[in-house]
């Protein structure tokens, strides 16, 4: 559109000349001191406009002949640029690749360009992180240095690397020190966070686990399930580190109704235990094994049971036995039935509960158990073969690792 207009333009103007030209006519004089020279009007005009374009012409050749310097200076330079770019392509390509010598070596090239510019920075970290994938700590180092002296702001990249390759020599004083200098930079970067996060890891800090975690999962950095298995670790170390009522209390506001009711459940039940918590941990297994059924609830049940009054053991093998209504075939809930019935030295109950949880299926513990009921109702050829049972049991385990062991 533009074009057209300046045709119409030009056109304009020569239509305005040509008419000009027919209404004005006359001469032009020119005196130089004692001569002088007359001129078509209209060839005075139609010259001077040859001689301005000229002189135009003229000016404009001149000014490009004492530009040619100028000009092959500003071509090097652009032509050292591109150099400069197309090496750090190539150290870029090569480096996520896997060919991290290339990647130094056209890093390298980039550092020796003298019109590199801001294309230095990029280069020096990439010949860093070749190097340090390449362990060639030296040259890692050199780079390092030259990092160093950039501004701040751009010694992120350098600290991460530093934090990282501490992290995989397990030199944690060095870890924590270029970790907390990333954080003063940029305290929400999600490649810092998984750092932070195989740190409190590595040193057993289950609540920086858990924040950390938790912090990704947001960002989406790691999947649910990946999250839920730091958030596991970190609830089991918590529990782990629970050393009384108090911190046991604290510890479990913190563990997820989830995982008390599933993966951590006979945890919990067997920490209620170790530490004398024996009445909370009855109520535990009370409240969780009708709903779980997880078999594994069942010994620190029994081994709390005995520490309790006769009132309340009464109270939980009623309870146990309640549980065997539900399920009469579960070899193991008679098992234990019968030796929280040995406890109370009912020794009917008890060998009824261990005959039929061995009528199931038979194990040792429950062999024993009986045999001990029947030391206890004087009948020492049942005991005595109970626990030829028992040997006979543990002679057959044995003879097939004898066998491969020789093998």
């Amino acid at each position: 559109m533009k074009s057209v207009i300046w045709i119409v333009i030009l056109f304009a103007a020569a239509v305005g000349l040509a008419l000009a030209s027919g209404i004005y006519t006359g001469n032009v004089y020119v005196v130089v001191e004692q001569t002088m020279l007359r001129i078509n009007l209209h060839a005075f005009i139609l010259g001077l406009i040859a001689a301005v374009v000229i002189l135009y012409l003229l000016v404009k050749f001149l000014a490009g002949v004492l530009n040619v310097p100028s000009r092959l200076q500003r071509f090097g330079v652009a032509r050292k640029e591109n150099q400069a770019v197309h090496a750090l392509n190539s150290a870029g390509l090569a480096f996520f690749e896997g060919r991290f010598e290339k990647a130094e070596l056209e890093a390298a090239k980039v550092l020796t360009n003298k019109e590199a510019g801001d294309n230095r920075t990029l280069a020096l970290m990439l010949g860093a992180h070749a190097a340090d994938q390449m362990d060639n700590l030296d040259l890692r180092d050199r780079y390092l240095k030259d990092i160093e002296l950039l501004p701040k702001k751009q010694q992120l990249s350098r600290c991460l690397l530093l934090a990282e390759s501490a992290l995989n020599r397990r030199d944690y004083p060095a870890a924590e020190e270029n970790l907390n200098a990333a954080a003063q930079i940029n305290p929400n970067l999600t490649r810092l966070v998984r750092l932070q996060l195989r740190y409190a890891f590595d040193h057993g800090n289950a609540l920086d686990v858990l924040n950390k975690a938790e912090k990704l999962a947001k960002a989406g950095a790691i999947n649910d399930y990946e999250a839920e298995q730091y958030q596991i670790w970190a609830y089991r170390r918590l529990l782990a580190l629970a050393s009384d009522p108090n911190g046991l209390k604290v510890c479990l506001k913190r563990i997820p109704d989830n995982l008390k009711a599933g993966e951590m459940c006979i945890e919990i039940a067997q920490k209620y235990e170790r530490l004398g918590l024996y009445e909370q941990a009855v109520k535990w297994v009370s409240q969780y094994y009708p709903q779980t059924q997880q078999v594994e609830l069942l010994e620190p049940f029994v081994g709390s049971v005995r520490y309790l009054s006769d009132r309340e053991q009464q109270k939980a093998i009623d309870t146990a036995d309640s549980w065997l209504k539900a399920r009469p075939d579960n070899a193991q809930l008679l098992m234990y039935l019968g030796q929280l019935a040995y406890s109370k030295q009912l020794w009917g109950k008890a060998q009824g509960y261990l005959e039929a949880s061995l009528a199931i299926k038979p194990s040792l513990s429950a062999h024993l158990a009986l045999a001990r009921v029947f030391d206890e109702t004087n009948q020492p050829q049942k005991a005595d073969a109970q626990r030829k049972l028992v040997l006979e049991s543990v002679v057959e385990e044995e003879e097939p690792a004898a066998l491969i062991a020789k093998a």
